[in-house]
């Protein structure tokens, strides 16, 4: 008869203490550290009373205008972007000059007045891909312009411009967007809009907004805690989520706000509590009266920061308003149009723009000389023999600017290079020669020049030392009421690698 015995051990931890309110005590390595963060975010004006349960509020809601009283600038309706960035011709996109010209044309030909044989009315310059169609049929764009001359009724085209002609809000001396919103009499002024995303902080009002004639009635919300995925579990006993690790969320000294999210999530979060307000997009929200009723029934009244510092505010307007856009945060991004780079030469003390796309085609770059020797073979006897250049060669694509007084102002000036590529050695002829081609780009003009010196001016701050980059693309969005807007975007972009041109004259090079 055989025996089996289990040998079982056991670790049974001996307490050498009878108290056990430290293992219960959460203690903090650094009390000290934790009552100065709480003096800096403000908690020790509060108690450790009851627990919120609701909030009862006044608020406003002030209308943004319309740019120039036009309803299709309308901010309640269009986001901001395709209002502030929108060109005068982003109507006639190449698919609508195809089918409206199509349309006209055949319009006219059933009404027995077919349209005259005139190449300025057929389509030219398309951009590619469409460019195969130049010269096929009609423009609907130029038909539409020349609709009076022609007697042409309104009925014969099948869709028109909805957006009158506005002006254009891009600075062509600043390189950026400056226009300015009206909300009640209070102006909200947009400086140097680079392009892209456009929200609250793009805008600086001029004054507070004022208040309304008639006080708003009280609206009454439940107050809940703030949650947010990762956030710690506000009781001391419930289990956290093993899948969180705060750890890995490092903070970021340049953005504090970042700063102040892991302060929330690691020390505060039980603390902090939120409630809805009614709001509108493209109106200013003005929060007038917030009254805060705890477990208790007590009435605490919340007010702004007196310190004069918040995380959302509006520069110019009251601490309790913030401006609300209908921003677009995924719009559907077209491909680069137009491209122009623009960098300083210090060397030629200009600064050069050159083109490297328009109208969606990528403009080639010119392959560079061949250097010339600078040593006779060996073996040979012979006097070396020279040839004399006026200057350097310069792509057509580059285009000089240098500084000029503009009524009484220092500003980078576009300028025209002599083609001296093709002259005989001196003595030159008494011809001037002729200046290299001009832009193809309308972002390297400015309309209101008329054509005339200096067509194009740009403040010398305009353009950083690293240089910038100009992109234009087309943006497609839907406003409020579901409908599609089409928008042309300009947006100025960091340049990894500045253009740069040794410029010289004079030179004999050996041949």
């Amino acid at each position: 008869m055989a025996y089996r015995f289990d040998e079982v051990q056991r670790l049974e931890p001996n307490h050498h203490a009878a108290d056990l309110t430290r293992g219960v005590a959460a203690e903090v390595a650094d009390p000290v550290w934790f009552l100065g963060r709480q003096w800096q975010l403000g908690e020790h004006r509060g108690e450790d009373a009851a627990s919120p349960v609701h909030v009862e509020y006044r608020a406003s809601l002030t209308p943004i205008n319309p740019i120039d009283g036009n309803a299709a600038l309308d901010p309640r309706r269009v986001p901001a972007e395709a209002i502030v960035e929108g060109e005068r011709r982003e109507f006639w996109t190449p698919g609508r000059r195809v089918t409206i010209g199509r349309a006209v044309a055949q319009a006219a030909e059933n009404a027995g007045r077919p349209l005259p044989d005139d190449d300025e009315l057929r389509l030219s310059g398309l951009p590619t891909p469409y460019d195969v169609l130049d010269g096929t049929g009609y423009d609907g764009r130029a038909l539409f312009a020349q609709r009076t001359n022609l007697e042409l009724p309104d009925e014969w085209f099948p869709e028109r411009p909805t957006r009158p002609a506005t002006r254009d809000f891009w600075d062509p001396a600043e390189l950026a967007y400056t226009t300015e919103f009206r909300a009640r009499g209070v102006g909200l002024s947009l400086h140097r809009h680079d392009g892209g995303h456009l929200d609250w902080w793009s805008v600086d009002g001029t004054a507070p907004v004022p208040p309304p004639t008639r006080p708003p009635e009280p609206v009454r919300v439940l107050a809940t805690r703030v949650n947010y995925p990762g956030a710690p579990n506000p009781r001391w006993w419930q289990i956290e989520e093993a899948a969180t690790d705060l750890g890995t969320f490092a903070p970021d000294r340049g953005h504090f706000a970042t700063m102040l999210m892991l302060e929330l999530v690691t020390s505060h979060s039980d603390d902090w509590f939120t409630f809805p307000v009614a709001a509108a997009a493209g109106h200013v929200v003005t929060l007038h009266e917030a009254v805060v009723v705890d477990a208790f029934g007590d009435r605490w009244p919340l007010s702004p920061p007196d310190d004069g510092w918040s995380l959302f505010a509006v520069t110019g307007l009251d601490s309790s308003s913030l401006v609300l856009w209908p921003a677009v945060t995924t719009p559907l991004t077209g491909p680069v149009v137009d491209q122009v780079d623009l960098a300083h030469d210090e060397d030629a003390n200009l600064v050069w723009a050159v083109e490297r796309r328009v109208d969606g085609r990528d403009l080639p770059t010119p392959e560079r000389p061949p250097e010339p020797p600078t040593a006779p073979p060996a073996g040979t006897d012979t006097q070396p023999r020279y040839t004399y250049r006026p200057s350097t060669d310069v792509p057509h694509l580059w285009h000089p600017y240098r500084i000029e007084n503009i009524d009484g102002r220092r500003r980078l000036v576009q300028c025209r290079l002599a083609d001296l590529s093709d002259l005989p050695p001196p003595p030159l002829p008494k011809a001037p020669p002729l200046p290299t081609p001009a832009p193809t780009s309308d972002m390297l003009h400015d309309p209101a020049s008329g054509g005339r010196h200096p067509v194009h001016q740009i403040e010398p701050a305009a353009i950083p030392t690293d240089g910038l980059q100009l992109e234009r693309r087309y943006m497609l969005a839907r406003a409020t009421d579901g409908q599609p807007v089409l928008w042309t975007e300009r947006r100025r972009v960091p340049l990894a690698a500045p253009p740069t041109m040794h410029l010289a004259f004079d030179l004999l090079e050996r041949t």
